[in-house]
């Protein structure tokens, strides 16, 4: 008996031993340049990641607007040596990411800790945005709250307008939040005294004046928008070449719904009048146009896209964030030069539906299809999406642009009257895109 607990002790000692040499070897072997082709291999079959996740996704990069403008009055809360200025930018994703990033920080202040919106006048919302030191920012997308203080910082919000316009201006406390909600067209005003004010000044003390102004500002353009931005010169918005990048075969769906997160060894293929992949109860159609279209057809949970919970934020940014880390997926590496925005939100009976664009250099790209992408989540999944799949490249020349005058004439002479004159590249399929103006509504006039 004694030599049989003697055996069994040095049969454990040799397992013990086999299963450090064999932790020891893989630990090895995962800092080896062959680790990353062997980490493929295990992921195929694996459980899969959410989407976008694995491309290092960064969720701000959602909030970026496409249009800002910084108002510097004269005033004694600037440094020393900074003069009142008004410059806007836009048509140039650069320059506003580059700003956006040093008032971001005050926004996500202003936005956490903000007292309860009281409803102001049209009056002052202009006043806020021509008289007062601050910044205004344009998403051209309209972005329910909850969801860019999720982007911005992983964070929850009390207010729950959905904006495309806001600003941030000085008081003597702190920093005031003005925004237009989008829902019910009326302005408001949330007064903050947690945001420093004096960091906000000292961020937007470097603005240089470049002669922008908004339409409500001039009898020139009385016709447009009132909140139409401006600039003294006409632009000069770069020609991209344009294709669809799903022109490359057969291939090109089983790359897509990998990225996607399909496995491939689960996974059939078959042709119709369109390409079709289908895993269990998920396909993915793709036409060759390269529009792919998205169908779960399950009865409950279980498809590949489930909306997961991203921190503290709300479950509408969960649903917003899930939906574009999925597009990432698909257009990121596809679309060229092109960025992905959030067009609209819409709430539907058991969930939402999700709309993002495609913009080139901080101008709108209009779609036949009317957007990028579109999402339909219900019961805390994706069940349906559509993909317009389009490649951007700059040509390297520059587009033809009448001055703004004369754009807002050729608005107002198509009776257009009321709306945003902004540039737009439309794209119809072709090879080549070229700006534009183009009119855009807001829901006034």
């Amino acid at each position: 008996m004694e030599n049989k607990r003697k055996i069994s002790a040095v049969e454990l000692v040799k397992d013990g031993l086999i299963l450090l040499l064999t932790c020891s070897a893989l630990w090895l072997l995962a800092q080896t340049p062959l680790a990353d082709p062997l980490r493929g291999l295990l992921r195929e079959e694996g459980p899969r990641a959410a989407a976008g996740q694995a491309q290092g996704v960064n969720r701000a990069e959602g909030a970026l607007p496409l249009a800002m403008v910084v108002n510097l009055p004269g005033s004694d809360r600037l440094p020393e040596g900074a003069e009142g200025a008004r410059q806007g930018l836009r048509y140039d994703q650069a320059a506003c990411q580059e700003l956006f990033q040093k008032v971001a920080g005050t926004l996500v202040e202003a936005l956490s800790s903000s007292g309860a919106p009281e409803s102001i006048s049209r009056a002052q919302w202009e006043g806020a945005l021509t008289s007062s030191l601050g910044v205004y920012m344009d998403f051209q997308g309209e972005i329910p709250l909850p969801v860019l203080v999720g982007w911005l910082s992983g964070g929850e919000t009390k207010l729950t307008a959905t904006v495309r316009r806001l600003a941030l201006t000085l008081w003597e406390e702190g920093v005031d939040l003005y925004y237009r909600d989008e829902r019910d067209g009326l302005y408001y005003r949330c007064r903050d005294q947690v945001a420093d004010p004096f960091s906000l000044a000292e961020a937007l003390s470097g603005a240089v004046d470049n002669g922008a102004f908004y339409a409500f500002e001039s009898e020139l353009y009385q016709g447009l928008d009132p909140d139409t931005l401006l600039l003294p010169e006409a632009p000069a918005p770069a020609v991209y070449a344009a294709s669809n990048p799903m022109n490359a075969g057969p291939g090109s769906l089983q790359s897509l719904v990998q990225d996607l997160g399909f496995s491939l060894n689960s996974t059939s293929f078959y042709s119709t009048d369109e390409q079709v992949a289908r895993s269990g109860d998920d396909s993915v159609r793709l036409s060759a146009q390269g529009v792919a279209q998205y169908q779960y057809e399950g009865k409950g949970g279980g498809g590949l896209f489930p909306v997961l919970r991203q921190g503290e934020g709300s479950p509408l940014f969960d649903a917003v964030e899930a939906c574009r880390q999925t597009a990432l997926s698909a257009l990121g590496p596809r679309c060229g030069e092109a960025r992905l925005y959030l067009l609209s939100v819409a709430e539907r009976p058991e969930g939402w539906e999700i709309d993002f664009g495609y913009s080139l250099n901080g101008v709108p790209v209009l779609l036949e299809a009317g957007r990028a992408a579109r999402f339909l989540v219900e019961r805390g999944q994706i069940v349906q999406f559509s993909l317009c799949l389009r490649s951007y490249a700059n040509s390297g020349s520059t587009s033809l642009v009448l001055p703004p005058r004369q754009g807002a004439a050729a608005l107002l002479a198509l009776g257009l009257e009321g709306e945003e004159l902004l540039l737009a590249y439309a794209d119809s399929g072709g090879d080549t895109v070229s700006a534009l103006w183009a009119a855009a509504g807001n829901g006034e006039g």
